[in-house]
């Protein structure tokens, strides 16, 4: 589905291109407890059009059964959709490794034990450990991870036992700023020792694998949407994925402007909405140039066109320039301004 002709016309929705949908959660469907506008109407539309949707989050602290709750009660329709987790990622990489039933020791949330014993392993807490050895030992986010649990990873690790990282993000949005992610709590263990962890989350391809064998589609059939450029969209790209990229979580038209190539999406919208308009391809050779780049290195906005040809030509003018060695304005206020007369809203800034 991915071979779309820069001189082809395409009036079908995006989301008609491709059998399944690959969705991220936190700043493309809801931001903390609300949902973002026009993510569950659209939703709605496209499984009640039978495409189906994986929601697939590097949040490993929570079971999926805990998520789905959640998007119900946003009003998502309960129909066509399922989640998975970085968790169910690092459960099903040591279940391909490891004997049925083999103990495997579960730092984090709920969802990391949750997801171990629903791919036929033995979860075993820290306070549980007592001197039996594990095979494994699994590092996702917990709210409560204490210093113990901590250094018994690093023990683990240190003495031999496979060690997986449920995903490596530095941060985590709260409703009060930005806290320390799991992947802060990963750096601090390998402060103290020698190992290093096997990532399953966003950035790789595991998740994204795990939500494509979910959804049973080829790679050319699958469309992932995210918000963030070095998780969803770098992380689509190396599974050899499709992807709508959407300015309504963390990332702006700046981050995006100045993407290098391992994270620039197939296509981008200003939210999930997206899905359900023409998608434009987003490449630098295309035959229309709405958008020049003017003589002090600012992408010029015509007074009048469609929004989404316009954000489409402000991308792949800059990418083009930019590739070709010249220079573009990254001031932040520029781009805002640049954002604004496209017509798109303040974001809150939440990751994934």
């Amino acid at each position: 589905m991915s071979e779309i002709t820069t001189t082809s016309v395409r009036t079908e929705p995006l989301i008609a291109r491709y059998r399944g949908l690959i969705c991220d959660l936190d700043g493309v469907v809801y931001r903390g407890p609300r949902a973002v506008p026009h993510a569950v109407e659209t939703l709605n539309r496209v499984t009640a059009d039978d495409v189906p949707v994986v929601f697939a989050t590097n949040n490993a602290s929570r079971p999926p059964e805990d998520v789905g709750d959640h998007l119900r009660r946003l009003g998502v329709a309960q129909r066509g959709w399922s989640v998975v987790t970085s968790s169910q990622a690092a459960a099903a990489h040591l279940a391909q490794r490891l004997a049925p039933g083999a103990p495997v020791c579960a730092v984090g949330g709920p969802g990391v034990a949750h997801a171990l014993a629903e791919a036929g392993l033995t979860p075993v807490r820290v306070a549980e450990l007592d001197g039996t050895p594990v095979e494994a030992v699994v590092q996702g986010l917990g709210f409560d991870i204490t210093w113990r649990e901590l250094a018994a990873v690093g023990y683990l690790a240190e003495a031999g036992a496979s060690w997986v990282a449920t995903n490596v993000d530095l941060t985590l949005p709260t409703p009060y700023g930005r806290a320390p992610g799991n992947g802060a709590l990963v750096a601090l263990v390998q402060t103290a020792t020698s190992a290093s962890p096997h990532v399953v989350g966003k950035p790789q391809p595991a998740l994204f694998d795990l939500a494509r064998a979910r959804l049973g589609t080829e790679h050319s059939d699958t469309l992932v949407c995210g918000d963030l450029l070095g998780t969803d969209i770098e992380g689509a790209n190396s599974a050899g994925l499709d992807s709508l990229f959407v300015l309504s979580g963390a990332s702006r038209l700046r981050d995006l402007a100045f993407a290098e190539r391992p994270a620039r999406p197939t296509y981008v919208a200003a939210d999930l909405s997206g899905l359900l308009a023409p998608g434009l391809p987003l490449h630098v050779t295309s035959s229309e140039h709405l958008v020049e780049l003017g003589p002090d290195a600012v992408p010029r906005i015509p007074s009048e066109g469609d929004n989404g040809k316009l954000l489409q030509s402000v991308v792949t003018t800059t990418w083009a320039a930019r590739d070709g060695g010249r220079a573009v304005s990254d001031d932040a206020g520029l781009w805002e301004g640049i954002e604004r007369q496209l017509g798109l809203g303040e974001s809150d800034q939440d990751s994934h």
